[in-house]
């Protein structure tokens, strides 16, 4: 492992990051648990309500959960300095982030079994409440940090595009909350849905991936280091032809642009993103095959994985938009449940949970480790790295999480086994909640045990 570069003088409390990443995968099993109990309602529509509340909860409830929980521990640790009144920023978060995702899908959820419509706003209303203080909140929290000046280093410049992406995704994220909440608005909503998505799905997943698999792949593969230049003319770019797309795609531009909406105009800007994704997926996974450390590692195949999603995901929108779609008529809405299963549990979650294998670990070993300086006598008492999720426990975990994927993606043209894909599913988020819960139950043991040590003051 290569921990070069890292300020380890400023490392946020443990429980900050933990509370986020404990949470996170309650909401993989109450998505999964939806998907038994639906069946094949879920794959109806991209509009039902039932979907929506899947699709927010794996988004919200998992993904958001665990990168706003990771950014909490990856910045300080990255550029040296805390997030300012983290500790107190976070105790707000996490309750209103949990709040908000809940009452989204209890609002769907109501809205779908045909609940009385009262019931609904209220709930639609406590979501946009929550979620807006709690995304609020989190971003006035990095904001000092973001605009004062930092070290010219690549995580710093990634981070500031990753807060513009933020901004973008959550921003007509709300807008359409804010329609559900009150209709009498009259807000066309239906309008930003595609924009929200693009944002979401490729604009902030895949430049927080760029930017977490930049400092974790060389630090725990002993990989080379990922080139400054082209991350960061690669990011400008994913932003620049996003917004380019975006623009073409909301309701005044796309009228002002209507007569180019089959032209080359439109298949240029894809091509140019498509070829972006495609070579960061390309240079990504090139690092990862030239890696120093060649040992077996299961947690690196989650990234595989997700690199490997995001290219296929890419040719399969090409197939779509090159009228496969016209000839075979009946598979529009599978192409759309397959891209978008491509996106967020191929590319996102996995990558996620390839990312929580290593750093949980990771971050025991290390508050472990600095407690047991002041405790002499008490080093025997860390655990390594694989003490706190086995090697075995994470093939386990691949093998699960790729079932389930595999047969997640087979249920939408196949729905008779959709309940057997929500199993595999609950038994994957599972697996994942047992085998984090076991590292905090062995940091918990292990750090009663050190403190019961005579303690020394350290004067540096």
């Amino acid at each position: 492992m290569n921990i070069k570069g890292l300020s380890l003088n400023t490392i946020p409390p443990i429980s900050i990051p933990l509370r986020f990443f404990l949470t996170a995968p309650l909401f993989g099993l109450l998505a999964a648990l939806m998907i038994i109990y639906y069946g094949s309602d879920i794959w109806a529509s991209r509009w039902n309500s039932i979907n929506l509340a899947l699709t927010h909860l794996l988004t919200l409830g998992f993904m958001l959960m665990v990168m706003i929980g990771a950014l909490y521990q990856f910045i300080p640790v990255m550029i040296g300095q805390f997030i300012p009144w983290s500790k107190k920023s976070a105790a707000i978060i996490h309750p209103l982030l949990v709040t908000g995702t809940l009452s989204l899908t209890i609002a769907f959820t109501g809205a779908f079994t045909g609940a009385a419509s009262d019931f609904a706003l209220f709930f639609y209303s406590l979501a946009f409440i929550s979620l807006l203080f709690a995304l609020s909140l989190f971003a006035m929290s990095l904001t000092p940090l973001l605009i004062s000046k930092l070290n010219d280093h690549l995580i710093v410049f990634l981070l500031r595009i990753l807060f513009i992406v933020l901004l973008l995704t959550i921003g007509p994220g709300l807008y359409m909350l804010l329609a559900y909440s009150y209709p009498g608005l009259g807000i066309n909503f239906r309008a930003y849905t595609d924009v929200h998505a693009l944002w979401g799905l490729i604009g902030w997943t895949v430049l927080l991936i760029m930017a977490v698999s930049s400092q974790v792949i060389p630090m725990f593969y002993v990989t080379a280091e990922f080139s400054r230049r082209y991350l960061k003319l690669l990011s400008m770019l994913i932003l620049m032809t996003l917004l380019i797309v975006s623009t073409l795609k909301t309701p005044y531009f796309s009228s002002i642009f209507s007569s180019f909406r089959d032209s080359s105009l439109n298949n240029i800007v894809y091509i140019i993103l498509s070829l972006e994704l495609i070579f960061f997926s390309w240079y990504t996974l090139r690092l990862i095959g030239q890696r120093k450390r060649k040992l077996a590692d299961a947690t690196i195949n989650f990234f595989r994985l997700a690199l490997i999603s995001l290219v296929t995901s890419v040719i399969l929108w090409w197939f779509f938009a090159a009228g496969f779609n016209n000839q075979y008529g009946p598979s529009a809405i599978q192409f759309e449940f397959t891209l978008s299963l491509l996106l967020i549990y191929g590319l996102a979650i996995s990558a996620i949970i390839g990312l929580l294998q290593k750093i949980v670990p990771f971050l025991i070993y290390l508050h472990l480790q600095n407690l047991s300086f002041a405790h002499p006598g008490s080093i025997t008492l860390v655990p390594n790295m694989k003490m706190v999720i086995s090697t075995k426990k994470s093939n386990m975990q691949f093998i699960l999480h790729l079932s389930s994927l595999v047969l997640l993606i087979i249920s939408v043209y196949f729905p008779s086994i959709v309940s057997i894909a929500g199993l595999a599913m609950l038994v994957n988020f599972g697996w994942l909640w047992s085998s984090l819960l076991k590292g905090v139950l062995i940091y918990k043991s292990n750090k009663v045990k050190i403190l019961a040590y005579p303690e020394i003051k350290l004067n540096f």
